[in-house]
């Protein structure tokens, strides 16, 4: 079920790109969740002289990670702000986030995970640079808060340990050292 949903995520964002002009739209990678074995594509798209809608879709395939599992599906869009032009220099942006995981959190025993879903609103703040005449880089960190709702289960009973139950939290969110990659004709 959940790599339907990272497929269709990946094809809206796809898709997104051919409802604006090619020159004013990147396609975008997260150098620090690939490293780390987590596929991410991003698309920004300029939506005026200083403004620009950028998409993040994150998926974690972890199944185990020291024991635990690390699984989950994000989308983040985004619009942010360039006070110098569109898709140059510093921005700030705000976002709402959407998640679905499976996760056995650090403080819990090993053989309880939780399965749920989550909102997020947050800002980011970012550097975006030109390395070439179609590519650049996008440094940025975010965060916000966080409101989950999950269930307990037991992975060697197979029974619940806590019904649905939901938390919130001010949290760092997000991270980037992002590859970009301009369609069209880039910066000349």
């Amino acid at each position: 079920m959940l790599r339907k949903i990272v497929i269709l995520s990946l094809f809206a964002l796809a898709g997104s790109v051919g409802a604006a002009t090619a020159q004013n739209t990147s396609l975008k990678w997260n150098a620090l969740y690939w490293a780390v074995g987590v596929p991410n594509m991003s698309v920004e798209t300029r939506l005026g002289e200083k403004f620009t809608f950028n998409a993040d879709a994150v998926y974690s395939p972890w199944e185990s990670v020291k024991g635990r599992p690390l699984k989950g599906l994000q989308l983040i869009p985004e619009v942010r702000f360039y006070p110098k032009e569109a898709l140059k220099g510093f921005y700030v942006g705000g976002y709402v986030s959407y998640d679905s995981y499976k996760v056995s959190k650090w403080d819990h025993p090993k053989t309880q995970v939780q399965h749920g879903i989550g909102m997020g609103l947050g800002v980011t703040l970012g550097w975006q640079i030109d390395i070439a005449r179609r590519w650049g880089m996008d440094f940025y960190v975010g965060g916000g808060w966080h409101l989950g709702w999950y269930y307990g289960m037991d992975t060697q009973t197979g029974l619940r340990y806590a019904d649905w139950n939901r938390s919130g939290e001010w949290i760092p969110y997000k991270a980037g050292v992002t590859f970009v990659y301009r369609l069209g004709m880039g910066r000349e």
